[in-house]
């Protein structure tokens, strides 16, 4: 056998593992993309979950965090200091998610449709006076977009809006 053919159908083996290892590669690319992509979707609607939760499983601190988000100004200090704690942990949740987003990291259509609700929530007196006074507690990309966000009306009705109910009834909650 002639070694200048051996010599090329090697070269013409080595050509081919490199095109099948580039192909597997890209593969595996697309599909750790999709893993990534998956696990954000799931920490992003878990997170969210997480704070929605409060509301039905502590309703004494539900009731402070609507009241606060209707803007009631009777709140006591600790009673407003625990809903600041509670907008701070929505706000971080949402930064995280739009984070996300921005990076292609999750799904515009699930951001979309989580920022319908996050939005509902960020246009209350309550989340709009924390904002004003605490927005730099956040990266310079998610205030932007919030004060951005914060001239738009909400699409869907704000949470203190849901419970339409006389005066102090927020304290029934």
């Amino acid at each position: 056998m002639d070694w200048t053919l051996v010599a090329a159908l090697a070269e013409l083996l080595g050509a081919l593992a490199v095109v099948v290892s580039l192909v597997y590669l890209s593969r595996q690319v697309g599909q750790n993309t999709h893993a990534v992509r998956t696990a954000n979707a799931v920490t992003a609607q878990s997170n969210f979950r997480h704070l929605a939760r409060m509301f039905y499983t502590d309703r004494e601190m539900g009731g402070i965090v609507l009241r606060c988000m209707s803007g009631d100004e009777e709140l006591s200090p600790v009673d407003r200091f625990a809903a600041y704690a509670y907008f701070f942990d929505f706000l971080k949740t949402a930064e995280l998610a739009y984070y996300q987003f921005l990076n292609g990291d999750l799904d515009a259509s699930l951001w979309e449709s989580s920022f319908q609700f996050y939005h509902a929530y960020f246009t209350t007196p309550g989340f709009r006076a924390y904002w004003s006074e605490r927005q730099s507690a956040f990266v310079p990309e998610f205030r932007k977009a919030m004060n951005d966000w914060l001239v738009e009306p909400s699409a869907i009705k704000r949470p203190d809006m849901l419970v339409e109910a006389p005066d102090s009834r927020l304290d029934a909650v």
